[in-house]
C-alpha cells in the first residue's frame, strides 16, 4: 500500500473509532453552514429592516461564538466554560420572545418566493434529522465539549424550523386568524423545547463535570 493509502487508512480507522473527532468536524461543518446562513439573514435583516431576521443573524453570530469558544478549549474540558456558555445559550433563548411576538402578529412589509422556502425546507429537514441523531449518541460521553456542541446543533436545527415557519408565512401571503394561533402555539412550543434542551444540558453537564456526586 502506498504512503497516501496507508494515510486515509489510518485517517479512516480514526474516523471510525474517534466520536470527539467526528464532533469536532461535523460541529466545524454546522458552523460554516450556520454562517452562511447568518450572512443570508443579516442581509434579509439589512435590506427589509427585519427584526426577525436582525435577530436570528445575532443569534447565529452567538452560536458562532460559543462554538469557537469550546472548541478553542476544548483541551481545558473547564466546569466554567459550560456554565457560562449555558447561562449565555439560555438569555438568548429567552430573547427570542420579540422576534417570535413579530413574526406571529405578521408585522412584515416584504416578500420573497416559494424557492427560498423550499430549499429552507430541505436544509431544515437534514439538519433536524442529523441533530436529534448525534443527540441521543452523546448521551453515552463522558465529554462535555462534545455533549454541549450536540445540544448547540439540536437548537441550531430547531431554530431553523423557526425561520422556515417564518418563510413559509411570507411565502403564501399572509397571515389568517387561524393561521396566527397555530403559529403563536407552534413557536411558543419550540421555544419551551428550546429553553428545556438547554437546561436540562446544563444539569447533564453538571452531573458530568469532575467532582460531581455520582
Amino acid at each position: 500500500m502506498t504512503p497516501m493509502g496507508n494515510q486515509l487508512k489510518s485517517f479512516r480507522d480514526s474516523w471510525e473509532r474517534d466520536y470527539q473527532l467526528r464532533t469536532l468536524v461535523s460541529s466545524t461543518a454546522s458552523a460554516a453552514v450556520s454562517a452562511a446562513f447568518t450572512l443570508y439573514n443579516g442581509a434579509l435583516g439589512l435590506v427589509y429592516s427585519s427584526l426577525w431576521h436582525g435577530s436570528i443573524c445575532v443569534y447565529y453570530l452567538f452560536l458562532a461564538i460559543i462554538r469557537a469558544t469550546l472548541l478553542g478549549t476544548r483541551r481545558k474540558n473547564s466546569r466554567r466554560v459550560f456554565a457560562v456558555t449555558h447561562s449565555l445559550l439560555l438569555i438568548m433563548d429567552l430573547l427570542m420572545l420579540a422576534p417570535i411576538a413579530v413574526m406571529v402578529r405578521g408585522e412584515r412589509s416584504y416578500t420573497y418566493g416559494l424557492i427560498p422556502a423550499i430549499a429552507m425546507a430541505a436544509y431544515t429537514t437534514y439538519r433536524i434529522t442529523t441533530a436529534i441523531i448525534h443527540f441521543r449518541r452523546s448521551r453515552k460521553t463522558r465529554s462535555l465539549m462534545i455533549t454541549e456542541l450536540r445540544m448547540i446543533n439540536l437548537t441550531d436545527s430547531l431554530l431553523a424550523v423557526l425561520s422556515l415557519q417564518n418563510a413559509l408565512i411570507i411565502a403564501s401571503g399572509g397571515m389568517s386568524d387561524k393561521m396566527q394561533t397555530l403559529t403563536a402555539l407552534s413557536s411558543g412550543g419550540i421555544l419551551i423545547v428550546i429553553v428545556a434542551i438547554t437546561l436540562r444540558s446544563f444539569m447533564t453537564l453538571k452531573a458530568k463535570s469532575p467532582g460531581a456526586s455520582a
